[in-house]
């Protein structure tokens, strides 16, 4: 796609077909769509002309503006299903949320905004009517059943672990937010495939079509690093029923004392240690990078995920001072080493505890913080394929001092009267790896001498 390529209102096929209630939007003149992994729907923005302006407005004695007439001119309405396609292939289906119209004299502005049918997700309550509850369920059967009444698929390409003991929604709280609250605890990425269905992964499942080069067929970058986002110490807190107690009442009527201690699933039972391991429990993640003290607290809030594993799980250790008490990093800023270690990764024996939830949420505000965005000329890479999102990419960026591999984060398809183009966020490969495992292994990552730090700057590493 050359760069001297237009975006005509009345022309021939173009690269990017719009069309609304079964309908080719012919009059366009720019839009946008694309797809996000830190929002599950897709989103388009689209700017269009209306057809029927200067019938009503073109001559110094216009009609008046009935019903009928305004129906000709606004004739796309909230609702109107949406179907954009690139080079053929569908990238989103959708409906439209908002229209926005705009007409000062013979000047007329016409903008659509919408998202993917995903986005009911992120409005709708997950089951109104109920059940709120649900016991030794999978997540994929969990995802399955809150989609079902939205009528979305459901495919998982990955292990989705143990089922939970214990699923609890809140009455209130919405699809999309029961969803990522519980796949975030079996490090579960949940995305859109723009066109209706919901998909459990991983990220960097697949590598994108073509590498960043810059210089090269890189057309613009822009970067912002902030430290607003980022946390020295991120903690989740939150309490569990206990799973500890034993099945039994202790004492019952006509009954003998029991000679043993009570136990419940072949563990021995202390009401102390019992009710302590349900009720006290943590997850802390360390940003190494981060050299201040910034600590932020979430809380669980659920009492979903709690199991005999989790509560036989010991709370996290720090590994820069040895305490397992979650005050442990509040020490005071002068006293604190110039490097703090990590916490471990999580191995597949380990059982799924708030420490993943920490770690999750560590690596999803550190995405925030890190914007570097590239346009690419064209809707498609070289070899045709399309660049889309959750896919690893090579980044050789001597501007920004980038030359390792990245994960592309969100990709948006622009049309606009100065050409064709496609932005790629990116962002570290880890972020949304929410089990750690890129911190330590590589997985078949590009291994260079020069490693980017995150204000932008390059630093030596060992080979």
């Amino acid at each position: 796609m050359s760069t001297t390529e237009t975006v005509t209102v009345h022309g021939g096929q173009r690269p990017m077909v719009v069309r609304i209630a079964g309908r080719e939007l012919v009059e366009y003149t720019s839009a946008e769509v694309g797809r996000d992994l830190a929002d599950i729907a897709g989103q388009f923005r689209i700017g269009y002309f209306p057809r029927y302006d200067l019938k009503l407005f073109g001559d110094s004695s216009p009609p008046p503006i009935t019903k009928t007439a305004l129906a000709e001119v606004f004739h796309i309405t909230e609702h109107d299903p949406v179907e954009i396609l690139i080079h053929g292939q569908t990238v989103l289906k959708g409906w439209v949320d908002d229209v926005q119209l705009r007409q000062e004299g013979g000047n007329f502005e016409a903008w659509i905004t919408g998202r993917d049918v995903t986005g009911d997700l992120v409005d709708g309550t997950a089951n109104p009517t109920g059940p709120g509850e649900y016991r030794m369920v999978t997540l994929a059967k969990l995802v399955q059943t809150i989609c079902t009444p939205f009528g979305f698929t459901v495919a998982a390409d990955v292990d989705m672990g143990t089922p939970f003991t214990l699923v609890a929604l809140e009455p209130a709280e919405t699809a999309m937010a029961a969803i990522e609250r519980h796949s975030r605890q079996r490090g579960i990425l949940v995305t859109s495939d723009g066109v209706g269905g919901v998909v459990l992964t991983k990220s960097g499942q697949t590598r994108a079509p073509d590498s960043l080069r810059n210089p090269g067929n890189v057309h613009a970058m822009e970067a912002r690093l902030s430290s607003r986002g980022r946390f020295s110490d991120v903690y989740v807190k939150g309490s569990f029923n206990s799973h500890l107690r034993p099945a039994n009442s202790p004492l019952k009527a006509g009954g003998t004392p029991l000679a043993a201690p009570l136990s419940s699933a072949g563990v021995q039972f202390s009401p102390d240690q019992a009710e302590a391991a349900a009720t006290l429990r943590w997850g802390h993640a360390i940003d190494p990078d981060v050299r201040r003290f910034r600590p932020r607290v979430f809380l669980s809030a659920t009492q979903s995920g709690g199991s005999v594993a989790t509560q036989q799980a010991a709370n996290p250790v720090d590994p820069n001072t040895g305490s397992l008490s979650p005050a442990s990093g509040a020490y005071r800023g002068h006293a604190r080493k110039p490097h703090r270690k990590a916490m471990k990764p999580r191995t597949d024996a380990s059982p799924w505890t708030m420490q993943d939830q920490a770690e999750w949420r560590m690596r999803s505000t550190r995405a925030g913080a890190a914007m570097r965005v590239y346009s690419v000329i064209g809707l498609r890479a070289a070899s045709g394929a399309l660049w889309l999102p959750n896919q690893l990419v090579l980044v050789q960026d001597h501007f920004a001092g980038i030359d390792q591999d990245m994960l592309i984060g969100a990709v948006t398809w622009v049309a606009a009267q100065d050409g064709y183009r496609t932005r790629i966020s990116v962002v570290d490969p880890d972020v949304y790896d929410l089990t750690g495992d890129m911190d330590t292994r590589h997985n078949g990552l590009r291994r260079t001498k020069r490693a980017r730090s995150f204000d932008g700057t390059a630093k030596s590493r060992k080979s």
